[in-house]
């Protein structure tokens, strides 16, 4: 499979607004510069709507595609905008009936609106995503901490699905030696956070904040800008870290061990986030798992990397048939 750029060569071009898809969605984490991003044109891929779930919080639902096909579910790093998902999404829906779900925990999500954040919390909220909007699931596809709530659902018959995308996983996997800067520092302080509480979440932020790269107008710019929205606040930045630390309490390779189906697990070469022994380690902790790099792309491949995008698309398979295959980039 040839890889194919989608850097800013064709960043801002005219095919973003393609189909005469609308970028109207509130995304209210989002302040008016931001709106200004190209990236933000790529939301008009999704149809939104709420639903309330079964604690009586509103969670924004995600949609694009023919409902009437197989559902695939995108299940997205905890708190992180869905913009992320957006170029992935407008792929997959050519064939398929996508949905995802804006997570607890963004900066505009009030802490009395719902205080669990736990990964049994998250799924809960994909299954009362699925009752109301799928019927036949064909596949759940996790980007980095997602794959956490993924195989925990996964495991848990929460969810139940024929296939299982993991793309660059936030999995701690104890017997892996080999980790990244992120994974060796912020980890812990994740942690830390939990044990401390808000006040420890403050110092952190201010440090996070004072590494900030200022935005140059580029994709780049624009991606680390959007990474950096948990931090938005002191609020934000606590919440951020009780998911990821939530996500830490977990045995994952015993977990993983009882994944019954099919998983592909896709690895940006150059991501400086997850090592490549982690992402490696999760595949092989799956007993029908298969690992695969993906050529010129970091940890926002999910974004950037047509490649992956084509990857993705021909391990979920189209509707019609229930295979697999290769589509030829158009």
């Amino acid at each position: 499979m040839r890889a194919r750029s989608m850097d800013e060569q064709s960043h801002g071009e005219a095919t973003l607004q393609r189909d005469g898809a609308s970028s109207s969605l509130r995304l209210p984490y989002l302040e008016p510069p931001e709106r200004e991003f190209a990236m933000f044109r790529e939301v008009g891929v999704f149809r939104e709507d709420t639903i309330v779930a079964d604690d009586g919080v509103p969670l924004t639902v995600l949609e694009a595609g023919d409902p009437g096909r197989p559902t695939v579910l995108l299940v997205n790093a905890l708190g992180v905008s869905c913009l992320f998902l957006a170029r992935l999404a407008r792929v997959l829906a050519r064939e398929h009936h996508v949905l995802a779900w804006e997570t607890r925990g963004l900066p505009d999500f009030a802490a009395s609106a719902g205080g669990d954040l736990s990964v049994e919390r998250h799924c809960a909220d994909a299954a009362s995503i699925l009752a109301r909007k799928a019927g036949d699931l064909r596949a759940v596809v996790a980007y980095c901490s997602g794959a956490n709530i993924a195989v925990h659902a996964l495991v848990g018959r929460v969810l139940a699905a024929e296939r299982l995308c993991i793309i660059s996983p936030s999995m701690e996997i104890p017997t892996v030696a080999a980790r990244t800067d992120y994974q060796r520092t912020m980890l812990p302080i994740w942690e830390k956070i939990d044990q401390s509480g808000p006040r420890f979440a403050a110092l952190v932020r201010a440090m996070i904040r004072q590494n900030w790269r200022p935005h140059d107008g580029t994709l780049e710019s624009e991606l680390h800008h959007l990474n950096n929205l948990p931090f938005r606040n002191n609020e934000s930045t606590h919440r951020y870290a009780l998911m990821q630390a939530a996500c830490l309490r977990f045995e994952w390779p015993s977990l993983l061990a009882r994944v019954t189906v099919p998983t592909l697990v896709l690895h940006g070469a150059d991501d400086d986030m997850i090592h490549e022994d982690t992402s490696s380690a999760v595949a092989a902790g799956v007993a029908d798992g298969t690992f695969e790099i993906v050529p010129g792309c970091g940890h926002f491949a999910v974004y950037t990397s047509r490649e992956l995008h084509e990857r993705v698309r021909s391990f979920v398979g189209t509707g019609e048939h229930g295979g697999t295959r290769t589509i030829e980039e158009e």
